[in-house]
């Protein structure tokens, strides 16, 4: 680890444990949850289910690796869920603790329906319309909170958006940004390919609330269709990610006949 990723490593363990201490944050004893089970991991750190002390109130603990990269997106998740976290269809954010393996965990809401991807799967032929207009609904809704305090999301696909009885709930801010900071620097592609604004694979566009929009209006296809977008392709098959690049860039920009 270089001299800076130390020095920026040891900014962010201050910054949380600074709002810890000065109760900016609410700090949870890592004992206070039980029946713990891990639900999902990833490069960043786990995610796993859990009991709050006792009872049955379920909660999500999402832990993420001691090092530069994550704790930078944990602060940064954490400073977002302070502006959003009254909306109703935004993924609520309890607190923090800390593992037993001494990695930063937050304390969020837990979603019983899992992911809208699995939720559509699983439950799309028992959908009427008006449940899919709610879906869509509460989907601009939790955008529209985000875009009026300058916050573009960057990362919007069906895993990143969650269902709680029914009702849509966004996650995963650990992309996101102010919208004058995203915008002051080049767009990289960030997200699940058939879900990106095409103007991002220009590297000079700058990042907006636009690039967000055009990832809802990929989900809402996919709400009202019951259809992964670009189904006919292999998105981990790196041939049919530069087939469909070309798609997408083809029918965006070309004029129609």
């Amino acid at each position: 680890m270089s001299n800076k990723e130390v020095k920026d490593s040891n900014y962010y363990i201050d910054w949380l444990e600074k709002s810890i201490a000065n109760e900016y944050l609410s700090y949870y004893e890592y004992s206070e949850f039980k029946n713990i089970k891990q639900i999902g991991n990833g490069s960043f750190g786990s995610v796993s289910r859990a009991n709050w002390k006792n009872t049955d109130t379920i909660l999500v603990l999402k832990s993420f690796n001691n090092s530069n990269p994550t704790l930078k997106e944990i602060v940064n998740e954490l400073k977002l869920h302070r502006d959003v976290h009254f909306n109703a269809n935004i993924i609520k954010f309890y607190g923090i603790t800390k593992t037993e393996t001494e990695n930063y965990a937050l304390v969020l809401e837990y979603a019983d329906n899992a992911t809208l991807k699995t939720y559509l799967n699983e439950n799309f032929n028992e959908l009427e319309w008006k449940d899919k207009f709610c879906l869509a609904l509460q989907l601009t809704d939790a955008i529209l909170c985000l875009h009026e305090r300058d916050i573009i999301h960057r990362d919007l696909h069906p895993n990143n958006v969650l269902v709680h009885q029914k009702s849509i709930k966004l996650a995963d801010f650990g992309l996101s940004k102010k919208i004058a900071e995203a915008s002051g620097s080049r767009s990289n592609i960030f997200g699940v390919l058939p879900y990106i604004d095409p103007k991002t694979f220009n590297n000079d566009y700058r990042l907006n609330e636009k690039s967000d929009i055009y990832s809802i209006g990929v989900i809402m296809w996919q709400i009202s269709s019951g259809r992964q977008p670009f189904e006919n392709l292999e998105h981990d098959n790196v041939g049919n990610m530069n087939q469909m690049n070309v798609q997408i860039y083809m029918n965006f920009f070309l004029p129609l006949n």
